[in-house]
């Protein structure tokens, strides 16, 4: 069978294989090469992490769709002023209300560094670009839409929290990774809350990657402003009990906000307004048995 054929008539599984096979590649190469954290792990990794992008390109060409509209929600920044509020000030509001619940279940609220603050709007561009906030163009700007269509926003948004979460799992035995310090599980928990609240401002947005972009990189970024770090380690170990409630207290406060959303609007749309669509060509119709050729 064509390939072309067989991903236009396959295109969400097409899109995960892609996606992993890209990304994996890299994570295999940097697990092979053994590097420490630096910036050239981070390049690397953040190279590696284009993989929804070309698994979703992939698709889009195969499938006979419009790779210029495709990508031009990565440039849609015509939206009502709230949508960029909401994008760029969200995370800090999830900071400081995790920060709360870690202190409500025991922590110690430890705040300094606030002058660093100041580098923010450069790492935010940074990780847009190149350190999570470019997932975007596949994960909402095809996926999300693709399944939606079919399941309803809610139900795609945690299809996709789960594709993700997965996508990510070989960095927790990633040396230098990041994420090797985290409790899976309230990690799985937390990228399927993150889907939703992505798939919330991406719909309510008309399809704005670029505002949903910004929302994830800027999650990412306020994370190194988190006040459990400054009490994570004690004469140089690491405190297992900080660590997990302070995983454990920002999930709570992103599966608050999941329940307001799906509340508040809904879980068909997790929007006020129509979803966003994909517009692709319909799949070939498969060949019937008088069309096959002959053996």
């Amino acid at each position: 069978m064509d390939v072309r054929n067989w991903i236009s008539e396959h295109r969400f599984v097409s899109f995960v294989l892609v996606t992993y096979a890209f990304t994996w590649t890299f994570h295999a190469a940097l697990f092979q090469l053994g590097l420490p954290q630096s910036w050239t792990f981070s390049v690397l990794a953040g190279l590696g992490a284009y993989g929804p992008v070309v698994g979703a390109a992939v698709v889009v060409w195969a499938s006979g769709g419009d790779l210029r509209s495709w990508v031009g929600q990565a440039f849609r920044w015509r939206v009502h002023p709230v949508w960029w509020a909401v994008a760029l000030l969200l995370p800090a509001f999830i900071i400081v209300g995790a920060t709360g619940v870690f202190v409500l279940l025991g922590g110690d609220l430890v705040v300094t560094g606030l002058e660093t603050l100041v580098v923010y709007p450069f790492l935010l561009l940074y990780v847009l670009v190149i350190g999570g906030g470019q997932e975007e163009l596949g994960w909402r700007g095809f996926a999300q839409p693709y399944l939606q269509e079919r399941y309803g926003a809610l139900a795609a948004a945690l299809g996709i929290g789960v594709v993700w979460a997965t996508w990510h799992a070989p960095l927790f035995i990633l040396p230098g990774a990041t994420q090797g310090g985290f409790d899976f599980a309230l990690y799985f928990g937390g990228i399927l809350a993150e889907s939703v609240i992505l798939a919330w401002v991406y719909n309510s947005t008309g399809g704005s990657v670029l505002l949903a972009g910004l929302f994830h990189a800027g999650n990412n970024v306020a994370m190194n402003w988190y006040p459990v770090n400054n009490v994570l380690f004690v004469d140089g170990i690491r405190d297992e009990w900080v660590a997990s409630t302070g995983q454990l207290a920002a999930f709570v406060v992103l599966a608050l906000l999941v329940v307001l959303i799906v509340a508040t609007y809904g879980p068909r749309r997790l929007a006020r307004r129509p979803v966003p669509t994909l517009p692709l060509a319909e799949p070939p119709a498969p060949a019937t048995p008088h069309e096959r050729p002959s053996d």
